[in-house]
């Protein structure tokens, strides 16, 4: 698996959101994949087989636009987790109405990866769903029958995606399920001075590369916020310019894929202040306007 130059999309736009089933038009859509294929990117991550995604794959065959596609499955919490990072745990009650309904998403996206195999050259069985944050949880020997089932009816490479600390301490049985490692390394988040946060990242990538010898190993996320009401001085575009610039040199130097966070700024995510990082990794923000030129 090579350096290819990569990224993960998601094109919510002002007063689109996922959970009000608002999605990006089709013009929208295309106007978006257009952009990432001018300025040479050749593969996406999309999150789950939601409308948008659908969307995303017809045009880039209809299109015939040189990107491929990870495509994942956007599963619902299955476990009740106390401990949860941001929201509120998920109740019993909808736990329980989550599991038929991620087989329903496993099937799904068991067809799409059937029906345009042109298009998605890799699965992924979920995305972070073994942290312990996480109020979407759900148990490592569960993930393992996800992992299983695709593997069963898909002809593409599986993955698993989840952050490099679950990968190396919990979840790390796993590794003998996929084909390859997806992990995600978020210096920003681990409060790593911005001055180090790119070694950081590589000595990461690197120990995980230790931990399992016999396994491809890529990123799937990593980045750096433009703003946030953590420590604005060190989340600005400058600062991003810089991160990403220097993970692409090393990355293009060892031929390391990494699939950039994200293309474009979403303002629907996190909560009502428009400053906080979650609206705020996009290489692009919400208008369309590259943030850098260091890529």
């Amino acid at each position: 698996m090579k350096y290819i130059k990569s990224i993960c999309y998601s094109g919510f736009r002002e007063n689109q959101h996922p959970g009000w089933e608002i999605y990006p038009s089709y013009e929208e859509i295309r106007e978006d994949l257009h952009i990432l294929v001018r300025d040479g990117y050749r593969q996406i991550r999309v999150y789950d087989p939601n409308v948008h995604a659908i969307r995303a794959i017809e045009i880039i065959r209809e299109d015939k636009l040189p990107l491929k596609v990870m495509l994942g499955l956007g599963l619902g919490g299955e476990e009740y987790n106390e401990h949860v990072g941001w929201g509120l745990p998920i109740p019993q009650h909808e736990l329980d109405k989550n599991i038929p309904k991620n087989e329903a998403v496993l099937r799904k996206v068991i067809e799409l990866a059937n029906k345009y195999p042109d298009v998605i050259n890799y699965v992924s069985a979920g995305n972070e769903n073994t942290s312990d944050w996480n109020p979407n949880l759900i148990s490592v020997e569960k993930m393992a029958y996800y992992i299983d089932e695709l593997k069963k009816h898909t002809k593409q490479k599986v993955t698993f995606c989840e952050g490099v600390f679950f990968w190396n301490n919990k979840c790390n049985a796993l590794a003998e399920h996929v084909d390859f490692l997806s992990i995600h390394v978020y210096p920003f988040w681990t409060k790593t001075p911005f001055e180090e946060a790119v070694a950081e990242t590589i000595k990461e990538y690197n120990q995980t590369k230790e931990n399992f010898p016999n396994k491809p190993i890529i990123i799937t996320e990593l980045g750096w916020p433009t703003s946030s009401t953590v420590d604005n001085h060190y989340t600005n575009l400058e600062n991003h310019a810089a991160y990403i610039k220097g993970i692409d040199e090393w990355a293009k130097k060892e031929n390391v894929l990494v699939y950039y966070f994200e293309a474009f700024d979403e303002p629907w995510k996190g909560g009502n202040n428009p400053i906080e990082a979650e609206k705020h990794w996009g290489l692009y923000d919400v208008e369309r306007k590259n943030k850098t030129n260091a890529i």
